[in-house]
């Protein structure tokens, strides 16, 4: 049967790849070692295979709903598989940033004690599915305030995947031990994310972690393929394009929010990163949506 495209949205400002849905056959998608920047929702409907992950291997098979974060490395065997992946990038939908409301991180994704799936009882199948639904049906049929829209309907599946894993965990076995690395590199992620804004070199996290900042590059290199200086910039940079999108801060509130000691050596370090000044970007995302509104306007005149 020929699989459905995908079905993909994109930031206005730089093109990047905000949201999409995919309905996949086969392993087609996974069957090489994928480093994504988005959060990834994968459900398998049929089949099975083999899901490698944070050192290790597990079996998934029908009714397996997999969550894995931007980077982490994965990679699936499985010719007979189908089912839907969901990925959304942290400029669409940030877990950590909505922590608050949906406590997903360490529950569904960045797991410390428990494999990043679990699967889902025949029982509940309808419920997961009602809201990939949704979901298509709003993608398909975009209209005033999707992207609102599309974030709900990722917090109801979230919640939901939430409560199914806490009613009955049908988490299968691991085939190897979760190493050293692997737990040094979950902590690593939580240190990032709550320490970002704050500590912005190689140095202050491999103090945090009590290990040596020549051993915890190499690790992180050797995990990611991207240095961790990398890794540090992109959450940073992350953060100031939300801000200069959904706030009214001015660059200058920003630069130190984000610990800059001045504007201009945040708006230097931002431009290295995406090629456009912070408030280059801002004015990129007020004219999209301006234009976008006349557009409305005139359909209802």
């Amino acid at each position: 049967m020929k699989t459905e495209p995908a079905m993909v949205l994109r930031n206005p400002a730089d093109g990047e790849l905000d949201f999409r849905i995919i309905h996949f056959e086969g392993d087609k998608h996974f069957n090489g070692v994928q480093r994504v920047p988005y959060f990834s929702i994968i459900l398998v409907s049929a089949g099975d295979g083999e899901l490698k992950v944070d050192f290790t291997d597990y079996k998934i098979s029908k009714g397996a709903i997999v969550f894995l974060s931007p980077f982490q490395p994965f990679m699936i065997d499985g010719t007979t598989l189908k089912g839907v992946m969901i990925n959304f990038h942290p400029d669409f939908f940030c877990i950590f940033r909505h922590q608050n409301e949906v406590a997903s991180d360490g529950v569904l994704f960045n797991t410390p004690d428990d494999p990043p799936f679990f699967n889902i009882p025949e029982n509940e199948s309808s419920s997961i599915y009602g809201i990939i639904e949704h979901i298509i049906a709003e993608k398909l049929f975009a209209g005033l305030a999707q992207h609102d829209l599309l974030i709900a309907y990722i917090k109801i599946l979230l919640i939901r995947a939430i409560r199914i894993k806490f009613l009955k965990k049908t988490t299968s076995p691991p085939l190897d031990r979760a190493t050293t690395e692997a737990n040094l590199l979950r902590q690593l992620k939580r240190m990032i994310e709550l320490n970002f804004k704050t500590k912005h070199s190689v140095g202050e996290y491999a103090e945090l972690l009590n290990i040596s900042t020549k051993t915890l590059g190499r690790i992180v290199k050797n995990h990611f393929q991207r240095t961790l200086t990398e890794i540090i910039a992109e959450r940073i940079v992350m953060e100031a394009k939300r801000e200069l999108n959904l706030t009214s801060k001015t660059v200058k509130e920003i630069a130190y929010d984000l610990g800059f000691n001045d504007e201009y050596h945040f708006s230097r370090y931002f431009k290295n990163k995406i090629m456009v000044s912070p408030q280059s970007f801002r004015n990129s995302l007020r004219n999209v949506h301006d234009s976008w509104l006349t557009a409305h306007a005139l359909q209802n005149a």
